[in-house]
């Protein structure tokens, strides 16, 4: 790409929360130019938080301006900043209480204003400071995570500030979008306890069916066998997903795996223990290299630990370029930062530096005498909803992909999700309903869907009709499956040329592993995570699916941002998302310092306390919806909150429709509201 989505947007990062800093990052690889707000007096090393505990990732790729708030000179230079942002990025509950009067003023005015917090504006925990720790404890993440037969263990890297980053990026573009369209500025808050409500989907399904979810380890509650098994040097994730694969992986065990009560995912459920043990004396017969071959090569996701040490040199990561080094300006040493955790395929990452402080200060003097790029008042009348008239294609399983496509249904968008014959398999997970999974419903809100089988030459050709009325094809497939079936990029842009084709998979599509498959406990173990979270040294998986959520938050940012990039050129893209890049990214705090102090403890809620907390009923984060049968699911509500274009949920996705449906509703296709293209404002 010649040029980036967001290149003419000015963004001014006055807060404090990590969330805040690696939000700011997120919209600088985008293009955006992010004037980063530094405390002119260092604050001693025992004092400092937030963000600024790790400068190095506060301000990568950034431009730095140091401020003393008790200086004149330093407050005028960030009003003059302010008035002349497009987008303010607040952590009101950290730091708010020591900005100059005139800043909050001018905050007020700003067009696009996000603000990061623990529990946002409104309910009994409303305007209060908690940080990483207390809220994993609070939410009952801290419950979810550890050995079932050890104690609750905070993960050990910030997840809820990285993935609040993430949906505060997202909204962002979604504001930015919809003021291109209609000149209308938004407020946008998202908190950080709403994020962790939402990281709970994988255990609200059994909570609702009067199950009390709690720790698997290195387990899956809804898949049998998933966990960390000892080989004859190290230790190795296997990770099965439906029946089939359990199929492959009992050929590979021999005969002692072809009983048949372990033939059916929910018999193995039955049987955890025993499955797990008839898996571990496999592996503990072979070596680490030889299971990795055997699993791969029949496409069962697998994979070993990595550390966080070893990040930068693990071989996806260095072949991918995810990682670069940097000389510290501050301190002379070569420090690490991670490059953009997307891909635009044939586009090369721009390399990441740290500025000096105080080094953008001399911009600002041009900065003074240009003219704000955002209309105060609309242009014309707002949408109803942010993404009226888009339609999205989602070939989608279990969470990356139907969480993004979910997300930009809840912003108005049609979602058709392509399911296989006989269906995705998360449609058989347990709990269910009258046969449908809770798990399912809840991953993908209100989505049409059609089966379709794209190996038939009948439904290639109904694909195809579907990809030319589409702007978004979106898909977490093994890389290469969808070009085996005749719709690689190349075939896929001559049908639709302004299709956004997002690619979402373990190790992307440009990798040292083509074609190998994954899910995320795998990523997980390969891109740091796990390394971060230990019980007596054995490394533990966070319990909710930390991995899998940041890599759908991903590609919904990049569809958001590259929609913006099209109506400025007219053409679509391909977009490579890595999930082992945006796992080994959650990690960069620990990166360039030394182990911070164990937290102090707090009280442990489970799912359950956590699902009726007053704070959680107050912003009715958990909603009752029906599907198209008239079931009621509890679904989850978004934690993206903007003022003028909120997130809805309609009616629920229900049992697939079989082609050929009605071809004129299917077919039919409505573009985006006409009006200003996005992101026209070149100054």
């Amino acid at each position: 790409m010649t040029h980036k989505p967001y290149e003419n947007v000015r963004v001014v990062e006055l807060g404090s929360r990590i969330a805040a800093g690696a939000c700011g990052r997120l919209l600088a690889d985008l293009g955006a130019t992010v004037y980063v707000i530094e405390p002119r007096v260092p604050q001693a090393p025992a004092v400092k938080h937030g963000k600024w505990v790790d400068r190095v990732s506060a301000v990568a790729g950034k431009k730095s301006i140091l401020v003393d708030r008790e200086d004149i000179d330093d407050i005028n230079v960030v009003e003059q900043l302010l008035k002349n942002s497009d987008v303010v990025i607040r952590s009101s509950d950290l730091d708010e209480d020591t900005w100059p009067e005139s800043w909050r003023q001018l905050i007020s005015n700003c067009p696009i204003v996000c603000d990061i917090t623990a529990f946002g504006s409104s309910g009994p925990l409303s305007g209060k400071f908690s940080d990483e720790v207390e809220l994993q404890h609070l939410t009952g993440i801290v419950h979810t995570t550890g050995l079932p037969s050890g104690e609750p263990l905070p993960i050990g890297l910030p997840v809820l500030e990285m993935s609040g980053a993430l949906y505060a990026a997202c909204a962002i573009s979604i504001a930015l979008n919809v003021q291109a369209r209609c000149g209308a500025g938004q407020q946008i808050e998202v908190a950080l306890y709403d994020v962790a409500i939402n990281a709970l989907s994988t255990f609200l399904a059994a909570h609702y069916a009067g199950g009390r979810p709690g720790r698997l380890g290195n387990g899956h509650g809804m898949a049998v066998p998933w966990n960390a098994y000892p080989a004859a040097e190290g230790w190795i994730l296997i990770c099965t997903t439906n029946d089939a694969q359990w199929s492959r992986l009992a050929g590979l065990i021999g005969a002692s795996a072809q009983r048949p009560e372990y033939a059916e995912l929910k018999s193995r459920l039955a049987h955890r223990n025993e499955v797990d043990e008839l898996v571990k004396a496999w592996t503990l017969a072979n070596p680490l290299s030889e299971l990795e071959r055997q699993l791969s090569s029949t496409g069962i996701p697998c994979g070993r630990i990595v550390s966080v040490a070893d990040i930068a040199g693990e071989p996806n990561i260095k072949f991918r370029g995810s990682v670069t080094e940097c000389i510290d300006p501050v301190s002379g040493t070569a420090v690490r930062v991670p490059n953009a955790i997307f891909r635009y395929l044939g586009v090369a990452a721009d390399p990441v530096t740290v500025p000096e402080p105080d080094s953008g200060r001399g911009e600002l003097t041009t900065l003074r005498h240009s003219q704000p790029g955002w209309t105060h008042s609309p242009t014309s009348p707002p949408p109803t909803r942010a993404l009226e008239g888009l339609r999205v294609i989602e070939i989608g399983q279990l969470t990356t992909a139907p969480l993004a496509a979910r997300h930009l249904a809840s912003l108005g968008a049609d979602v058709i999700k392509i399911e296989p014959p006989g269906g995705e398999s998360a449609r058989a997970w347990e709990p269910r309903r009258n046969g449908m999974s809770h798990f399912f419903v809840l991953s993908n809100g209100e989505k049409r869907s059609v089966t379709l089988d794209l190996k038939d030459p009948a439904d290639r050709e109904y694909f195809r009709e579907l990809v030319r009325t589409a702007d978004v094809l979106l898909e977490n497939l093994k890389p290469g499956a969808l070009a085996r079936m005749g719709f690689g990029y190349d075939t896929l842009q001559t049908l639709n040329p302004r299709l956004i084709y997002c690619a979402i998979s373990g190790f992307g599509i440009h990798s040292a592993y083509p074609g190998r498959a994954a899910v995320d406990t795998v990523v997980q173990a390969m891109s740091g995570i796990m390394d971060s979270t230990r019980f007596d040294g054995t490394p533990i998986k966070a319990g909710i699916s930390a991995a899998d959520i940041a890599g759908g938050q991903t590609g919904l940012l990049l569809i958001l941002a590259s929609l913006a990039q099209r109506e400025r050129t007219g053409a679509g893209c391909a977009i490579d998302i890595s999930m082992q890049d945006v796992g080994a990214w959650m990690t960069q705090h620990r990166w360039n310092r030394a182990e911070p102090a164990l937290p102090a403890r707090h009280t442990v809620n489970t799912v359950a306390d956590a699902c009726s907390h007053a704070q959680t009923l107050a912003r009715a984060l958990i909603q009752t919806h029906q599907d198209g049968s008239g079931q009621s699911w509890e679904v989850i509500a978004s934690p993206m909150r903007l003022s003028l274009t909120p997130p809805t949920i309609g009616t629920l996705i229900s049992e697939p429709s079989q082609p050929p449906l009605n071809w004129r509703d299917i077919t039919a296709h409505a573009s985006l509201p006409s009006g200003p293209p996005l992101l026209s404002n070149a100054r």
